[in-house]
């Protein structure tokens, strides 16, 4: 990722610029070009580079993207440990809730990423459950009975409170 666009990153993320000054800024007043997110994609996942990926990740956050062209890419960095981000690709995951992410979404709950390690209220867990409720087809609603008698309490609880939500419980 190239300096400047570090620093648009952090100038978004601190609240200093808007997602319009960003794009502004990120394309230079240039139009987006949707393919840029699918290439970006691919180099980030080739090369493992993280930042890459948040940069790609921020653009989807900026909404002029359309998140479902990116599925596959999300579902599939959502089980690799050489990035940070997570519980940003769970939430993304969830607004899609496609049901070709279920058993991603599934596996992801049950990561153990060490820099999550401090996390005992497992929020990545609870994204991914989330997100599976959100698809709400059968083999979504399996995982989520699957995970209801999770040992593991906190993630149980997640998935039963879905499911109660749901009547199925």
């Amino acid at each position: 990722m190239k300096q400047s666009v570090k620093e648009l990153i952090t100038l978004l993320y601190s609240g200093n610029i808007d997602k319009k000054e960003f794009l502004q800024n990120y394309f230079d007043n240039k139009s987006p070009d949707n393919k840029l997110v699918s290439e970006l994609f691919a180099k980030g996942i080739v090369n493992e580079d993280a930042d890459i990926i948040e940069e790609v990740i921020v653009l989807l956050y900026t909404g002029i993207f359309p998140n479902s062209t990116c599925t596959n890419y999300l579902s599939e960095l959502l089980l690799v440990s050489w990035h940070t981000k997570h519980e940003d690709i769970a939430s993304l995951l969830k607004n899609i809730a496609s049901p070709n992410t279920v058993e991603n979404l599934h596996k992801a709950v049950e990561l153990k990423l060490d820099y999550l390690e401090y996390d005992d209220t497992f929020q990545l867990a609870r994204k991914c459950i989330k997100a599976l409720s959100r698809i709400n087809n059968e083999q979504a609603i399996d995982k989520l009975k699957l995970l209801s008698n999770s040992e593991n309490e906190v993630i149980s609880k997640y998935a039963e409170k879905e499911l109660v939500q749901k009547g199925l419980l």
